[in-house]
């Protein structure tokens, strides 16, 4: 069979699946992962007949994808502000939409000293993207924090794979053992309802359910926690940067407030939608 033949039949299988949105993107993935061969390559080569080897494990990772599994988890990594993350179901994948939490703390470190900043901490951290892309925009030190030991590991790998040292890991439920107070805390939580849970695609049931689940009716019981847990943790002028549901930006932002936030601000993310809340604690 022939690169182009085998592109051709796994889009149509792909489009009888119901995985419409780029079938012929996929395919060519997926080549790419078995063959090494780019897209221009598999242009120019597109006669070139598939060896039995090429053959058997293309079809492994078709049926993954047939499965609905996540191209990042079968290609190993995702990019993400400019870098590649490797990814795994030990976490969940990076979503362009979080590049504005990375953006508005990037921005609000612009033109203050590097010291009223200090220390760092990316809480939730799972593949350690937000608070890596952190350390490596801002040539600091941020602390990867997360309840899960395998999402630590990821983080881990990450750290040292895009940066070429470590950063400092803690195994923390949100901030429950931390005695430290930080210059920044930022944070993309949990806050999926148990209702939005049952809504999402077939791709999203691959990830880790802990790092999806909000623990409550509104998605919201861990965003509350942190709230309140960065008052006591947060230096004066503080800053505390969430990451939310455009449904649940209202709430956050007024639970900020009445937890003494003050210039509580929202962005919107690449598709016009309100994603990220942040507000600076002063004392």
């Amino acid at each position: 069979m022939t690169i182009e033949r085998w592109k051709r039949e796994s889009v149509a299988l792909l489009i009888e699946e119901g995985l419409t949105s780029s079938p012929a993107l996929d395919a060519r993935l997926l080549l790419e992962v078995v063959t090494g061969l780019d897209q221009a390559a598999q242009l120019l080569h597109y006669q070139r007949v598939l060896t039995p080897d090429e053959l058997g494990k293309l079809t492994a990772i078709r049926k993954r994808r047939l499965a609905h599994q996540p191209m990042a988890y079968i290609r190993g990594f995702k990019e993400f502000y400019g870098r590649c993350f490797a990814v795994d179901e030990r976490v969940l994948i990076p979503r362009a939409d979080t590049e504005v939490l990375v953006e508005a703390v990037l921005a609000y470190a612009q033109g203050r000293p590097t010291a009223s900043l200090l220390p760092i901490i990316d809480l939730c951290t799972g593949s350690g993207a937000i608070g890596i892309t952190l350390a490596a925009e801002l040539g600091v030190e941020v602390t990867l924090s997360d309840k899960s030991t395998d999402a630590l590991a990821v983080a881990d790998g990450n750290a040292r794979s895009i940066l070429g040292h470590p950063l400092p890991l803690i195994e923390d439920d949100l901030l429950y053992n931390s005695k430290e107070k930080y210059g920044i805390i930022v944070s993309n939580p949990p806050y999926l309802t148990p209702a939005w849970i049952d809504e999402v695609s077939r791709e999203v049931g691959w990830e880790p359910v802990m790092a999806l689940d909000g623990k409550s009716d509104d998605g919201l019981a861990l965003i509350r926690t942190l709230i309140v847990q960065s008052t006591d943790h947060l230096s004066t002028d503080g800053a505390l940067f969430l990451e939310c549901d455009y449904r649940q930006i209202e709430d956050v932002a007024h639970l900020m407030r009445a937890a003494s936030f003050s210039d509580v601000a929202v962005l919107s993310d690449l598709g016009g939608h309100q994603r990220v809340v942040w507000g600076v604690l002063h004392e």
